[in-house]
């Protein structure tokens, strides 16, 4: 089964960039999952850039710390596919795996955020444990949206061999640690933003900048420019990763 996992799609500038460049390689690969946490100008989704995902050619779609910010998502996530935190407290809206049937096999698509530097959620291990014993399928792609590299890393090694791949997102940079770890499991710390790299991960400069420097809040805008495409193409067979390799596409300017 080929896999294409877009990272962090965030704001207009990278629904452009997917929406043009997605349907040129999109028979490339089986299943396209995608990070879209920040499509609604940054922070969260709503039904506009859901259409314009699954119109591109995305199959499922993942959220992260920035669920719920926009209304609209409670119209979504009960019924379409997209997948939440599995390691939200019972009760939460949604559900934290997909599963999709292609290439012959079940994919189960699913996703946890971390703990450290974020908001104290459940345990995302003991989540992932009660997930494999309680859901069957050929092959699991794991995002682990986490803020610190150690648990990333941590949830992979835990996981290798009984998962295909834990990929990494949410620092919206892109690591160079794509490998195959040794009972199978593909893993990459992090897949990397997909949208305009001239601001600050994809926020305009001086909102970020008024933060640091007077330590007070201040509005958050998306930056505008020109858009990289990031992603992480897979091969997964028989519960086990073949192959991991990033993705790059630069918008042209």
């Amino acid at each position: 089964m080929r896999v294409l996992f877009i990272g962090d799609i965030f704001a207009e500038p990278g629904l452009r960039i997917v929406s043009r460049h997605l349907p040129d390689i999109r028979d490339d690969f089986d299943v396209v999952v995608a990070n879209a946490e920040n499509t609604a100008g940054g922070l969260g989704i709503t039904k506009a850039a859901y259409r314009r995902l699954r119109e591109a050619g995305v199959d499922v779609l993942t959220l992260g710390n920035h669920a719920w910010d926009h209304r609209e998502v409670y119209e979504l996530i009960e019924t379409e596919p997209i997948v939440r935190a599995l390691n939200f407290p019972p009760g939460t809206p949604g559900r934290g795996w997909w599963r999709v049937e292609a290439a012959e096999e079940s994919l189960l698509i699913c996703q946890v955020m971390g703990r450290l530097f974020m908001d104290p959620l459940d345990d995302p291990f003991r989540g992932m444990d009660a997930l494999l014993a309680g859901e069957q399928a050929d092959c699991v792609l794991l995002e682990v949206h986490a803020e610190a590299t150690s648990e990333k890393l941590a949830l992979a090694r835990y996981l290798d061999g009984r998962v295909g791949a834990v990929l990494g997102t949410h620092t919206h940079v892109p690591t160079a640690d794509a490998e195959i770890l040794p009972k199978g499991t593909g893993y990459q710390t992090d897949v990397g933003m997909t949208g305009t790299y001239d601001g600050i991960i994809g926020g305009e400069v001086q909102s970020f900048l008024g933060r640091f420097l007077t330590q007070r809040p201040t509005r958050f805008r998306a930056q505008e420019g020109p858009a990289r495409f990031h992603a992480t193409a897979l091969v997964l067979e028989n519960g086990r990763c073949k192959s991991i390799e990033p993705y790059r596409f630069d918008e042209p300017v």
